[in-house]
């Protein structure tokens, strides 16, 4: 059976929105009850006990968020980031490609330039690529900005597995 320990910090979400987490830290406990920091204050509750181990629930509301000793934070793996991880570095005159899917050939393109766009309410801003496009020599020239933090290494894949984008070229 899971029990609190001192020291360790657990989580729970929110039952209406699971990307929101609440965690605790438990500060000390007796055979009863156990003493946590939750919400910045130092709290005491009664420990409960289920067939998976001890729970406790801070609040007593409809939705109020139960904690579950089978539930500890795990600590961040210090591993070497994955290649597809690793930061890379653009430069003036660097060679990217514009996969677009099955249907659009690759398309290389070569930064000419850099530009510090603000953020407004309708798009990111952040440091973007200007990227001029091969096979455009004619005027105007399609020239785009691209986001940096959209500019990928090659292999790299998105969360659910699409290999589209705008990668490094080599």
């Amino acid at each position: 059976m899971k029990k609190f320990e001192v020291g360790k910090e657990y989580f729970t979400h929110s039952i209406c929105d699971s990307d929101c987490m609440y965690t605790i830290k438990i500060a000390g406990r007796t055979e009863k009850t156990v003493t946590y920091i939750y919400g910045g204050k130092k709290r005491r509750s009664k420990i409960q006990v289920s067939a998976d181990g001890e729970f406790i629930q801070p609040d007593r509301y409809s939705m109020a968020p139960v904690f579950r000793a089978e539930r500890e934070v795990q600590p961040e793996a210090s591993a070497e980031p994955k290649e597809s991880e690793k930061p890379i570095i653009i430069m003036i005159g660097q060679r990217l490609e514009l996969v677009c899917g099955a249907y659009f050939p690759v398309q290389g393109g070569t930064v000419i330039g850099f530009e510090d766009i603000p953020a407004t309410r309708f798009s990111r801003g952040g440091v973007h690529a200007v990227v001029k496009w091969d096979g455009t020599d004619e005027f105007p020239a399609h020239i785009e900005k691209v986001c940096l933090i959209d500019i990928h290494p090659r292999g790299w894949r998105s969360a659910n597995g699409s290999p589209l984008g705008v990668f490094v070229s080599q």
